[in-house]
């Protein structure tokens, strides 16, 4: 049975990150200006994304699926040699399915399951095993009033450019025209509302991801593997210029880059990178606010 998208969004209100700040559709693009290795090779990078999902009810007031498709670029553009195994312009590829089921069991306790298989790859060969990871997500929430939710959970994932498990902690706190959004450890994000089409605010982020490629030797042994991770911090900006489009500015300091290369004999080599500027712009469509 479908119901009408604000019916939806009543049900997935326990969920911060899928009731107001639920997203339909957006893309979004990234820019890194030119920065170091320690190995004081030059280059920048730039990362582009698109994304839509699509909610549908699973039972009235209680269940709600979304399959939700990405797709992601990072271009790494060398001024010099970035990574010492690279001696051309970085194509890196990022296409994944993500299922999520969410559950309200009552007004207060809710549980989500994210199951999201990925494409992780330069594409200079043919698809394989090595190409593919599949990350999971399992979240309990409970809303303990209109201002305060708080919950735990587990999630397998590559934000730290390597798939590991880690805690999960998601918090929604509003008030008057202040509200926190996060999802420790991975981010944090408090906006104030200036006026109905203007919030500004602070972002914290970790992203990362491993990406398998093919083609690239260093002085040791053929490179399979690169896990690509990064922590951006600074001012953020969202524009509605109409009620479903927002316009999202931010910009700041990337800290914690790192490059991490796998080879075929699974050893590490680690090219840590200098801290640098960052630009993020994105156009985003949401569903109108539930009455």
């Amino acid at each position: 049975m479908k119901l009408p998208l604000v019916i939806i969004l009543a049900i997935l209100s326990p969920f911060y990150a899928f009731s107001q700040d639920f997203e339909l559709a957006g893309i979004r693009y990234l820019h890194y200006p030119t920065s170091k290795t320690n190995n004081n090779d030059e280059f920048s990078i730039n990362e582009f994304g698109v994304f839509f999902n699509i909610p549908t009810t699973i039972k009235k007031d209680k269940t709600i699926m979304i399959n939700g498709f990405d797709y992601g670029q990072v271009r790494i553009n060398h001024l010099d040699n970035p990574i010492s195994v690279f001696e051309k312009n970085t194509v890196l590829h990022f296409i994944s399915y993500r299922f999520i089921m969410m559950h309200k069991f009552n007004q207060k306790w809710s549980i989500i399951g994210v199951l999201e298989p990925s494409l992780a790859s330069d594409f200079e060969s043919p698809l394989s095993n090595d190409d593919l990871i599949i990350q999971s997500t399992v979240l309990i929430t409970k809303t303990f009033n209109s201002k305060l939710s708080l919950g735990a959970g587990l999630a397998y994932t590559t934000r730290f450019g390597s798939p590991l498990v880690i805690p999960m902690v998601p918090i929604e706190y509003k008030t008057n025209r202040h509200r926190i959004n996060a999802l420790l450890p991975l981010n944090v994000l408090y906006t104030y509302e200036l006026n109905q089409n203007l919030d500004i605010g602070f972002k914290a982020l970790i992203n990362g991801a491993s990406f398998n490629i093919t083609g690239y030797n260093n002085d040791i042994a053929e490179i399979s593997k690169i896990n690509y991770t990064r922590a951006n911090l600074g001012p953020a900006l969202y524009y509605r210029p109409i009620e479903t489009i927002s316009i999202e500015l931010t910009a700041g300091i990337s800290t914690n880059r790192e490059f991490r290369l796998i080879d075929v004999n699974n050893s590490t080599y680690e090219n840590p990178s200098s801290t640098a500027a960052f630009f993020n712009i994105g156009l985003v469509i949401k569903p109108p606010k539930k009455e």
